[in-house]
């Protein structure tokens, strides 16, 4: 019995011990921070929205701290266009062979719209370069292999079974369930596991390009007259894909394929990175709307506390 009493007294000085050396080191030194870092996150909250959070100074979103709306949207056009580096279609194959690669397979490429894993390296039958905003309604002409243009963004390209390829066409997207598959309305429906990949490629595109609109008007999105013409570069439809944003939140796969990208094209999907931005963009949201309730913060801070100590004070 003396034992027991001694080994708990025991680990109450330790416990005690491990929490001074934590608040000395947090005050004076500042090398133990008790607040959740202010980075990039996909939390969200029980209707689907994601919570805002803050980036550090000389993030690559720095600018675009506490803008909502088309201040934002300005700021995240002129981020991701500061700096890009123009790939031709041609690489595109060579690019997308690591870009889409399976995290299960690494011989594999992650093919849109159907998940099947085709051979990695490019032999033009067992997987295409798909358009997710289509070229016929990005506003220009239809691409060339050495084209660098809107037409050959990394971002917007995805590989695809080229079966599946044929059956979505240019079609816009539209509601389903299930597998990907066409509806009734005449839109393309992506499957499940693709419905958010394929909104946040599209948000990407309606901010890097000012000249590509999202719509909800069906008559628009169905008229096929004035396709490679700018005045048939729009795309939609608008509510679903805010939808799926929700639905189908950011995976690993995607934050993969944005940071391979990233060091290709130089520039990245910033609603992969801070999907809280769609809200604060096409939304009409504020950002207290989407501020992490406090008693979560406090909940997350005091896990993290408890966690310190203990790591500490198994190391004494």
């Amino acid at each position: 019995m003396a034992r027991r009493r001694y080994s708990k007294k025991n680990q109450l000085v330790r416990l005690i011990i491990g929490a001074i050396i934590l608040v000395v080191a947090y005050f004076f030194y500042g090398e133990i921070s008790l607040e959740p870092e202010m980075n990039y996150g996909s939390n969200q909250n029980d209707d689907g929205y994601y919570y805002y959070t803050y980036v550090s100074d000389n993030d690559y979103y720095d600018g675009a701290n506490g803008l909502i709306n088309e201040a934002l949207k300005q700021e995240l056009h002129e981020i991701l266009n500061e700096n890009i580096t123009r790939t031709s279609y041609a690489e595109a194959k060579n690019f997308l062979a690591n870009s889409d690669v399976s995290l299960d397979d690494d011989t594999k490429v992650y093919n849109v719209y159907d998940g099947v894993l085709a051979p990695r390296t490019w032999d033009s039958t067992s997987w295409h370069r798909e358009h997710v905003w289509p070229n016929s309604r990005l506003g220009v002409d239809r691409v060339t292999e050495s084209e660098r243009s809107i037409a050959s963004d990394l971002h917007n390209l995805r590989a695809v079974t080229p079966r599946v390829n044929s059956s979505r066409s240019d079609r816009f997207y539209s509601e389903g369930s299930g597998e990907a598959d066409t509806t009734e309305d005449g839109g393309f429906y992506p499957g499940d596991d693709h419905k958010g990949d394929v909104a946040r490629i599209i948000f990407y595109m309606a901010v890097m390009y000012d000249d590509l609109t999202l719509t909800n008007d069906l008559a628009l999105l169905l008229d096929e007259s004035d396709h490679y013409t700018p005045d048939g570069a729009r795309m939609g439809q608008l509510s679903v894909l805010l939808k799926w944003h929700k639905e189908d939140p950011v995976d690993a796969f995607e934050r993969n394929r944005n940071n391979v990208i990233y060091e290709y094209q130089q520039n990245r999907n910033p609603f992969i990175d801070k999907p809280e931005y769609v809200h604060l963009i096409w939304e009409n949201m504020a950002i207290d709307d989407l501020t992490q309730p406090e008693e979560e913060v406090v909940n997350y801070q005091s896990s993290l506390f408890m966690l310190m100590i203990k790591e500490h004070v198994y190391d004494i």
